[in-house]
């Protein structure tokens, strides 16, 4: 497999870039293909994907939907708290805008200390969302490669999904 064989988000279309951010977040306990596959999913389910919205959901009616077959992800409750806690980090620090998060083309290692802000993101999740955008989408990022590298050396998946 490799990121061409992934559903991966289109960053230039609205909500891409949070799409994105959540396909970060849902790679959990999961095959990817079911992860990347999950906020369009949940985009078809809750009428879209906006940043605003998602951050003042109510809980309870986004965990049923996020639970209804065939279900966005299997930890339906867990990652509802956290899509709402992204969300509403993204509301309030960045201006409602995924995208904020990289735009400035920060270095990796800020990119990624950002991405670890996020509810549900640890280091792993940022490292492999920063490998992606830097070698599927081609962010420019100060430090990049090296940090690819890093990111490459602990995770042979990522290697995997990265290099074929």
């Amino acid at each position: 497999m490799n990121t061409t064989d992934l559903p991966l988000p289109d960053l230039d279309v609205p909500g891409g870039d949070l799409a994105f951010v959540l396909g970060v977040l849902f790679n959990q306990r999961v095959r990817a293909e079911l992860a990347w596959s999950a906020p369009g999913r949940l985009a078809d389910r809750h009428g879209g994907l906006d940043v605003a919205t998602l951050a003042d959901a109510d809980p309870a009616r986004l965990q049923e939907m996020m639970r209804r077959p065939p279900a966005v992800h299997p930890f339906a409750a867990t990652m509802a708290a956290r899509v709402i806690g992204v969300c509403a980090r993204l509301q309030a620090e960045h201006g409602g805008r995924a995208a904020a998060l990289w735009d400035d083309h920060p270095s990796a290692e800020v990119l990624a200390q950002r991405l670890t802000t996020l509810p549900g993101i640890g280091v792993h999740k940022a490292n492999v969302a920063v490998a992606l955008l830097r070698d599927h989408y081609g962010l420019p990022l100060a430090d990049g490669g090296s940090f690819t590298a890093r990111a490459l050396a602990a995770c042979p998946r990522l290697r995997q999904v990265l290099m074929t």
